[in-house]
């Protein structure tokens, strides 16, 4: 039996966003988040025919490589495969909701990470990278409709500030305009030798979707007012 302690702790704080609700109600987004709690649950504990009651009949899972597989049985018997061959852990972190006029449904996204090992030559295994999950409901219940892994994009920008304080609140206030554009996660600091340089390493759903949001003149003028000074420097990390 695998232990669920990291797993846990992870969920404790997630889906802390719930934007472009849509006349979704609160009641939706506590359900959504039970839904994913329980996702985690069957898959590390194996439980295949739980997570094929997840996900709709004509379900899509689309993968990093750009793997399409439909169907919930097809899916069942990919992950069917995958306990098989692999010995492996699955960790999610929520970043939110946003509707999707293109699916004409809500999309929970995060990141995930994948670590374990083979059963056979006992080879390490560590994946990560965002999901995107389209939810249904059907009578009642949620279910993906569609899931789309894609390779994670971290950025980290650095750049001088009058004051780190100010800065930091102006930050956190444009926390929703990120998240919209596509950020998933951010962590900020400054320099331990330069407190006048704040840094902002953050994950994106994509690196076009990065570049479009930096490209704003909106931003230059809220970062101007947040007390910026000089050209930020943009760093697109490609990490292994």
């Amino acid at each position: 039996m695998k232990s669920l302690f990291s797993l846990m702790v992870l969920l404790a704080g997630s889906f802390t966003v719930f934007s472009n609700l849509q006349a979704q109600s609160i009641s939706d987004e506590l359900e959504i988040q039970a839904f994913t709690r329980n996702f985690l649950v069957a898959y590390n504990a194996q439980d295949l025919a739980g997570l094929q009651k997840m996900y709709t009949e004509y379900a899509v899972r689309i993968d990093a490589d750009g793997k399409e597989t439909t169907g919930a049985d097809q899916i069942a018997d990919y992950f069917s495969k995958q306990f098989i061959n692999n010995n492996t852990t699955l960790l999610l972190k929520p970043s939110g909701i946003v509707w999707s006029d293109a699916e004409h449904a809500f999309v929970a996204r995060g990141t995930y990470e994948i670590f374990g090992n083979t059963h056979v030559y006992d080879i390490k295994i560590h994946e990560s990278g965002a999901y995107f999950n389209t939810m249904i409901k059907e009578k009642d219940e949620w279910k993906i409709g569609k899931t789309v892994l894609a390779p994670l994009v971290k950025v980290v920008v650095y750049h001088k500030v009058k004051d780190f304080t100010e800065w930091k609140w102006a930050f956190k206030m444009g926390q929703p305009m990120r998240f919209s554009a596509g950020e998933l996660s951010s962590e900020i600091g400054v320099l331990r030798d330069d407190p006048t340089t704040a840094y902002v390493i953050s994950e994106w759903i994509s690196l076009e979707r990065f570049q479009a949001y930096f490209a704003n003149p909106d931003l230059a003028k809220a970062m101007q007012e947040a007390g910026v000074i000089g050209k930020p420097t943009v760093m697109v990390l490609d990490g292994e």
